[in-house]
């Protein structure tokens, strides 16, 4: 939220002063004055530093971030006891699934129907809302963090009937 309103206020004052700087700039040509030219420029690099903030935390900052949560949450990942109770027995008789993050942004899954992870895939941090994002032939799968490092946890929408995503049910793996 508080980047969001961060971000509002820099293309706001940048996008301002490159019109002043632009109408100086302009003045300045018609009137042939190296001082309203000089004062144009001058005036022009408020917008390159608003601007060139917002490009320096998407191009450098936030993939440095991604990057550390990924080598953080990377690790394996077992079924959380709770979902016992949601998942039918049939499924779990043959042993818990497990799901292998790899801090490469590949992934390895023993698989389970109603959860749409496939066999192997790749996933990458930084989703909608911090989600973690699945790439799967269908698409994309979301699963919501949690915790860090050693404490971490992931939740997954598990479908209890193929087909009727109005019938769903959280299930959570956590980091062994």
């Amino acid at each position: 939220m508080l980047e969001s309103l961060l971000f509002i206020f820099l293309i706001f004052v940048g996008g301002i002063f490159l019109v002043i700087s632009l109408i100086v700039l302009l003045i300045g040509l018609g009137k042939k004055s190296s001082k309203l030219k000089k004062i144009g420029i001058g005036i022009g690099i408020i917008p390159i530093l608003c601007f060139g903030l917002i490009a320096l935390y998407y191009l450098v900052i936030l993939p440095s971030l991604h990057k550390n949560q990924m080598e953080d949450f990377s690790g394996t990942y077992v079924l959380d006891n709770s979902a016992e109770q949601i998942m039918s027995k049939k499924e779990l008789d043959s042993q818990y699934p497990k799901l292998v993050l790899l801090s490469d942004g590949t992934y390895k899954f023993d698989g389970i129907e109603g959860v749409g992870l496939e066999k192997s895939g790749t996933w990458k941090t930084g989703g909608i809302d911090g989600m973690f994002e699945f790439d799967v032939k269908h698409g994309s799968e979301w699963a919501i963090p949690s915790g860090s490092e050693n404490d971490a946890a992931l939740s997954f929408d598990y479908e209890i009937d193929e087909g009727d995503w109005e019938n769903t049910e959280r299930i959570v793996f956590v980091k062994k």
